[in-house]
């Protein structure tokens, strides 16, 4: 689970900064778009008619996440300039942001219509194809998007993950020099991880102990008092004394206190961070390794474990948690009314350099395709028939949610002094009550009187999408879910009178 994204970061060379023009378009090539913006903006008064520079201060606004900023230039462009491919390929990078998928899909393919050769509408389509594990066709989309423009950095980074052996030693390290506002977070993460390196020794981490075979797993119910608020899974640690995780369809991986690692008796590796819902930011960690885990009858060597400093908790379980993604190899099957984890094993398939696109759907009604960056599911809902957004699944939450920047688009809110939320960041400042708020997502409708509503978006690094919302536990435990990660579905299974 952790395998792919740490050998990328432990590959990374130490990043040095190397002056770059001060042409706006040029700098926006790069991808130093927060440099760009302001150059960007006094080029654009200039020339009001320059459909181009348009279209590179809204992508770059995009990507920096200034909302506001780039909704009225998105607003403005639409009038200004209807027919421009590089136009409506930046709206389409707005609409993706957002969360609308079915707005940015017909704004990249309109652009496409107008220019068959506008690259950054092709890129579009390839994140659109990649989030929805289209692997083989998001490979091709990549390729075509860098050959129609090798200069432009955004499209480059992508295309390196698409780059093997030498070609990859020879581009890689020269890239990331060159554009060092693409790897902060990586810089520091790799200058912390020396000692994760020498302990692991080149070793695999999470390797099943035995044979891949369908299994079926006891869960457990998590009470805050007469409130059923979670489902947790025993996880033994060194053969030690079971622990309690909750069982957490939105983290990644397995997370524990302090406390339970040092009564393990493991080291404490390196430096991360952690960071989740609370205005608190994130919150110092660091990483463990046990020689063996145990999941009930599942058994690994070589558990890579992450741990917060400190004395405070990370979920409602006194333990911490685990990520479902912990079983990606496998159909994820979370039956909580008869408190069972069924893992059936996905078939083998052998290695393809090209990719592999998402499964044809299961016959059985009720699959439906989600979106999937890094470990987040979502789903694309659509919340009081007007706006659609991408809302998280995640059996960690305890409640449901929906972003105060995204309600406003379609409900009236109103601050809730009562409610308090705190998370993994710590707690929330400033609570509000949708006063309405009816969701819409694969065959269901649910009505919300009251849907509880904050910023699910202060995180200060680029996120490829903002989370619009939260369907919570209380949502989720109305259905039998499975979950297949390789091909990027879902099964809601409506079993809340089932006995």
């Amino acid at each position: 689970m952790y395998r792919s994204a740490y050998l990328l970061l432990l590959a990374l060379p130490l990043l040095a900064h190397r002056d770059e023009p001060s042409d706006p378009a040029a700098i926006f090539k790069s991808g130093d778009y927060v440099r760009a913006i302001p150059l960007l903006q006094q080029s654009v008064a200039k020339s009001p008619k320059d459909a181009v520079l348009q279209a590179e201060l809204l992508s770059a606004l995009v990507y920096e996440g200034r909302v506001d900023e780039a909704a009225d230039a998105a607003d403005e462009d639409a009038q200004n300039f209807p027919q421009s491919a590089d136009v409506l390929a930046a709206r389409g990078e707005f609409a993706f942001y957002m969360g609308d998928m079915p707005q940015a899909a017909a704004l990249f393919n309109a652009a496409l219509k107008v220019n068959g050769e506008n690259a950054r509408a092709t890129y579009g389509v390839y994140e659109i194809a990649y989030a929805s594990s289209m692997y083989r066709t998001a490979r091709l989309l990549c390729m075509r998007a860098h050959q129609l423009d090798p200069d432009d950095a955004l499209i480059s980074l992508a295309f390196s993950r698409y780059l093997v052996g030498q070609k990859r030693e020879e581009f890689l390290p020269d890239f990331i020099r060159t554009h060092p506002w693409f790897f902060k977070r990586a810089q520091q993460m790799q200058q912390n991880t020396s000692e994760v390196r020498q302990e692991l020794n080149g070793r695999k981490i999470f390797e099943l102990d035995g044979p891949r075979e369908e299994v079926t797993i006891p869960i457990h119910n998590l009470q805050d008092g007469p409130r059923l608020i979670g489902q947790v899974l025993k996880v033994s640690i060194e053969g030690g004394k079971p622990l309690s995780l909750v069982l957490d369809t939105g983290a990644s991986g397995i997370l524990l206190t302090q406390a339970a690692v040092d009564k393990a008796g493991l080291s404490h590796l390196g430096s991360t961070e952690v960071r989740g819902i609370g205005d608190k930011g994130a919150r110092g960690a660091f990483f463990a390794i046990a020689e063996s885990c145990a999941i009930e009858k599942l058994k690994y060597k070589t558990c890579m474990l992450g741990a917060t400093e400190g004395k405070k908790g990370v979920a409602a379980a006194e333990d911490g948690l685990i990520g479902t993604d912990v079983f990606s190899d496998y159909i994820v099957t979370i039956d909580f009314q008869r408190h069972t984890l069924h893992l059936l094993p996905l078939p083998d398939r052998p290695p393809n350099p090209q990719g592999y696109d998402r499964d044809p759907l299961p016959t059985e009604a009720g699959f439906t395709p989600v979106f999937r960056f890094g470990h987040h599911l979502y789903i694309s809902t659509k919340v009081n028939q007007k706006s659609t957004g991408l809302f998280l699944l995640d059996t960690g939450s305890s409640l449901s949610a929906i972003d105060s920047t995204f309600a406003r688009l379609t409900s009236k809110i109103s601050r809730d002094e009562r409610m308090h939320v705190t998370g993994v960041s710590g707690s929330v400042s400033q609570v509000f009550e949708a006063d309405k708020a009816e969701l819409q997502f694969a065959r269901f409708r649910q009505r919300n009187l009251g849907l509880t509503s904050f910023n699910l978006n202060n995180s200060p690094e680029h996120q490829p999408v903002r989370m619009d919302g939260i369907l919570g536990f209380p949502v989720l435990v109305m259905f039998r879910l499975s979950l297949d990660y390789r091909n990027g579905l879902i099964n809601f299974d409506y079993v809340l009178d089932r006995r």
